[in-house]
């Protein structure tokens, strides 16, 4: 038998002891400043960032923040989001079955199109609202931030859980050009780009990077006989940047992508009665053995499992100097199309698929006038426009049949339209030299309007006819139902008990508007001048809308509320040995009320509601050590009690919908109970080495270690599925030029090859359960070359 779900911990007295040693070890530090030399070369660079819609360096900043800087993520082979958050603690992102997941603190979105992210993501200051932006790759950035906590005055809604500020290489004042080619072996792996950057003329210069890389996959498909997920991507981009006068400067982007999969990385963990059953009757596979953590599924009515997306970006960034005052205009378009096809039943059954299509296209148009730095009182006043459009069409098919049912479909379409309108504003009161009040405000207005429907078919797509749709309708398995959801209201058509009947409601409404005034106020004292603390209290929105999902067509279930949260935080900046250490402290907690969660109904979709209260509350540090010339040492760590404080309701895991005898859907009450992806502990630690080996050829060299303890990865909490304390190993030797004309390395992922997952779930059509499978060790060489 399954254990249940674990009660929050409390923090235990080795955590706070461990804590108060870091903290102490950090102050302490200066009283060991004679073990290292001062001189200036051996200090730490400053990290300039945009968080706060200024260029500041990161130690200035009053928010808890991690950044990776272009080169690193280069060096690492970090491609796209989900490797990033590897490296940084209380960070998630990864793939769910059916869309992306991003957590910061135990708080994120779950699997479900109508939803947009608890963390916003932000490339070149325009936004990217849905979690497709965490699967498209990284091409040439200056640097990512990841600001933890709400950021609602400066960066708006869908916000509450924290902002990931993504910022682009910029052209270059000469030419320059860079190759870089890697392999990896062991999934028949490799990239390759190019860069080509400077001046055109005296006012203009340009930056080109073309990239594209493929890979065969880790996990060997026991049915085709392949190694899966085999993935193609390709991407292109061009920056513009004009000095049209001596007082405006423009910033033109375009980007195009691709990116293509084909098979998945999920595995069948455990097999039920029911798969084996069908396994030994239908197909005869007495050899398929779940243990071996072979995926294999294949597809039948849309065709083998995939992923196609394509994305465009257009830019356009204007920054007008007006005396000592500054106006910024960011001007973007964001458009993707993505198909995707499931195998649902996750094995070889050919019991049930879904296709999936989504277009998506997004016009913003941000203002923001700034004034001078230094004075008593500096001001930032912005205005926000967003408009985009959603559709999304999902299909299933089951084939009834392996089971002694008739075959089925449904054929469902969505289309949402939502407009955004905000006005802020930051006021920082400089009142002495080291001490500052930084208030701000925003007002934000949604709309939203929603058109659904969908369609039970028969196993050919046509229309159900009465007894067909009877059949999946009701007795017992309310599997799909009729319905239309617009302007004219809501109209549903299934089994009442005794045939097929529709009713309607003339008085819903499929337009959705809301408006919040959301904000936060900070006070910050500058302890020296290389060390400060602050206090920051605010709160922050995450706006309602629709369930894309829904497949009975519930009007009480269609409909989802805005999400909302407090937080305050207390933190410190330190930095130490006259800049050869830095110490970040962040103490906080987060209080969230009507959470948006996704749950699963025990037959066929996932439903989207409202958790009453969660808190999120922990400490993190992080640091950096410059110990001599050639070494320097980085960690962060961070204690996180993330659960739900009030949560009745929630949908039932596989163990307990077993067990259940009752009238109605299977609840269980989840208060008290840890948040998804809310390990305890999680740690990162690296070492950097480098020294000139020769007059020409220098010695890069590098580890990273990464720990995380238990957590649970399915929002009904399913102990089967949890994952396992884990370490994970990176490192990296590179021999360069010391002209930096040419690089050769060798990078090493996950040493000790640790077996780990980022996502599961039970399979309630046969029972048994399926998880996606992580990186295995694996090797890559890499060569660069700049002209």
């Amino acid at each position: 038998m399954h254990k249940k779900p674990k009660v929050r911990r409390q923090i235990p007295n080795y955590s706070l002891a461990c804590t108060i040693g870091l903290i102490s070890a950090g102050s302490a530090l200066p009283s060991y400043a004679n073990t290292f030399q001062q001189a200036t070369e051996f200090t730490l660079e400053e990290v300039v960032i945009t968080a706060t819609k200024r260029a500041t360096g990161m130690q200035d900043v009053p928010i808890a923040l991690s950044v990776m800087d272009g080169n690193t993520i280069s060096e690492q082979g970090i491609g796209k989001l989900q490797e990033l958050s590897t490296y940084i603690p209380n960070i998630h992102i990864g793939e769910g079955g059916a869309g992306e997941q991003m957590f910061i603190r135990g708080v994120g979105s779950g699997a479900n199109a109508g939803f947009e992210q608890s963390v916003g993501s932000f490339v070149d200051g325009i936004y990217f609202g849905r979690g497709q932006s965490a699967r498209t790759g990284f091409l040439d950035l200056e640097r990512v931030e990841i600001l933890k906590g709400p950021q609602s005055t400066l960066f708006g809604k869908n916000t509450v859980a924290g902002a990931i500020n993504i910022t682009s290489a910029r052209p270059s004042d000469e030419f320059e050009g860079r190759i870089e080619l890697s392999t990896e072996p062991k999934s028949n792996g490799w990239q390759s780009s190019l860069i080509l950057s400077g001046p055109l003329s005296e006012t203009t210069a340009a930056r080109l990077v073309v990239k594209e890389g493929q890979n065969d996959g880790y996990m060997h498909n026991s049915v085709t006989g392949e190694d899966e997920r085999q993935e193609k991507d390709s991407a292109a981009r061009i920056v513009l940047d004009w000095q049209a006068s001596e007082d405006l400067t423009l910033s033109f982007k375009v980007e195009r992508g691709k990116y293509k999969s084909q098979g998945r990385n999920e595995s069948v963990v455990q097999l039920s009665d029911t798969m084996n059953f069908l396994f030994d009757n239908v197909y005869q596979l007495d050899s398929y053995a779940a243990q071996d953590y072979t995926n294999s599924q294949r597809g039948w009515a849309f065709g083998y499992p995939k992923h196609d997306t394509q994305w465009d970006i257009f830019g356009l960034n204007a920054e007008w100097s007006l005396g000592e005052h500054n106006l910024r205009s960011i001007t973007g378009y964001v458009g993707y199309d993505f198909q995707q096809i499931i195998d649902s039943d996750n094995t070889t059954l050919n019991l049930a698929e879904r296709l999936r299509e989504e277009s998506h296209t997004q016009l913003s148009q941000e203002f923001i006038f700034a004034s001078p730095v230094g004075g008593t009182f500096e001001y930032l006043a912005g205005l926000y426009f967003q408009d985009e459009t959603l559709t999304h069409n999902r299909d299933t098919a089951l084939q009834g049949s392996l089971v002694g049912m008739q075959n089925l479909g449904t054929l469902a379409k969505l289309q949402q339209d939502t407009s955004t309108q905000s006005a802020f504003t930051q006021l920082t009161w400089n009142a002495t030299d080291s001490l500052r009040a930084i208030v701000g405000v925003r007002y934000s207005k949604d709309k939203k309007t929603l058109i659904k429907n969908q369609t039970v078919t028969d196993g050919d797509f046509n229309p159900a006819n009465d007894d067909l749709l009877a059949f999946y309708s009701g007795e017992g398995l309310s599997f799909a139902n009729n319905y239309t959801f617009d302007d004219q209201g809501a109209r549903i058509c299934g089994f009442d008990g005794v045939g097929v009947s529709c009713t309607s409601d003339s008085n819903w409404d499929n337009t959705r508007e809301e408006s919040h005034v959301t904000g936060d106020i900070t006070l910050q004292w500058d302890i020296n001048g290389s060390s400060m603390t602050y206090f920051k209290l605010g709160n922050g929105y995450k706006a309602g809308g629709f369930d894309e999902d829904n497949s009975m067509g519930s009007v009480d279930t269609i409909e989802f509320e805005d999400e909302s949260v407090i937080s305050v935080e207390l933190g410190s900046k330190l930095d130490l040995l006259d800049g050869q250490a830095r110490l970040n402290i962040a103490l906080f907690r987060s209080e969230f009320e009507n959470l948006q969660v996704s749950t699963y109904d025990g037959v066929a979709s996932f439903l989207v509601g409202n958790a009453a209260k969660s808190v999120s509350q922990g400490i993190e540090v992080d640091g950096s050590i410059r110990l001599n010339q050639a070494f320097t040492l980085n960690g962060s760590v961070a204690y996180l009690d993330a659960f739900f404080d009030e949560f009745n309701g929630a949908a039932c895991n596989a163990e307990q919908i077993a067990a259940y005898t009752e009238a109605g859907a299977c609840t269980q009450d989840l208060s008290g109970q840890v948040l998804q992806y809310s390990p305890e502990i999680s740690l990162a630690l690296g070492l950097d080495y480098n020294a000139a080996l020769t007059d020409t050829t220098e010695l890069n060299a590098n580890i990273n270690v990464n720990y995380s303890s238990e957590q649970q990865i399915t929002g009904d909490l399913d102990e089967f599925l949890a994952q396992g304390a884990y370490y994970k190993i990176n490192a990296r030797v590179q021999l360069a030029s010391i002209d930096n004309s040419w690089s050769l390395a060798l990078l090493g992922k996950n040493l000790t090859d640790e077996q780990t997952t980022n996502w599961g779930n039970d399979n309630p059509l046969i029972g048994g359960y399926f998880q996606s499978i992580g990186d295995p060790r694996s090797f890559e060489l890499q060569l660069g070359y700049n002209f």
